[in-house]
């Protein structure tokens, strides 16, 4: 998504640093990898997804990032006021989830290149890009809804609600804070706890790996 920022600290780089080493150890994992991060909002997907990548990269191994907020099917501020005429808008058919598995299953079948949407959030727009993964050999997804789609190789789960974000929220500032965004926030807390069992590795609220 256009207009995010990404501040690495040494606590995500030394936690993608262990994730790595335990995907290194799992001999049945693909030449081409696909891996899924899943959260609620504020709870560190993206630098989990950002810190990984460095790692990799640091290890000589290509990689790229997608975010599903790209995949949204209206952008950000109509996504909201779609919310706020029903609160049953909210949910994973928000996502063309459809599309981004499409693009994994470009991915792994070795294409260089595949055209994803994205989203502007200041503009409140989305546009197309092509996205090339040429000699890329791990694809990293993070989103919300993200483990509701089974064909990731390795996953992770970070576990933390929408209360214990709240500070990264405020200090984050995209989303309007209110109690329409807090019942929002609930509602996508119930759906996405479901996914923890689903994932190889667990990640605490201070980042530390808890699973396994």
């Amino acid at each position: 998504m256009i207009g995010d920022v990404i501040h690495l600290e040494d606590r995500h780089l030394e936690t993608a640093e262990k994730i790595y080493k335990m995907m290194d150890q799992n001999s049945s994992l693909p030449e081409k990898r696909t891996v899924g991060i899943c959260g609620e909002s504020g709870s560190g997907k993206s630098v989990t997804a950002f810190a990984l990548k460095k790692i990799l990269e640091d290890k000589g191994i290509k990689s790229l990032v997608i975010q599903m907020d790209d995949y949204f099917k209206l952008p950000p501020k109509t996504n909201h006021e779609n919310r706020q005429k029903s609160l049953e808008n909210v949910g994973i058919h928000e996502v063309h989830l459809n599309i981004l598995q499409k693009n994994m299953k470009a991915f792994k079948e070795g294409t260089s290149n595949f055209e994803k949407p994205l989203v502007h959030y200041q503009n409140n727009s989305i546009v197309t890009e092509i996205v090339e993964t040429e000699n890329t050999e791990v694809l990293i997804i993070e989103g919300t809804y993200i483990l509701s789609i089974d064909e990731f190789d390795f996953s992770i789960f970070i576990d933390r609600n929408y209360k214990d974000t709240y500070k990264n929220r405020m200090e984050r500032n995209r989303d309007e804070q209110s109690d329409f965004v807090e019942k929002v926030l609930d509602i996508e807390h119930r759906i996405i706890s479901k996914f923890k069992e689903k994932a190889d590795i667990v990640l605490g609220k201070n980042y530390q790996i808890v699973k396994p």
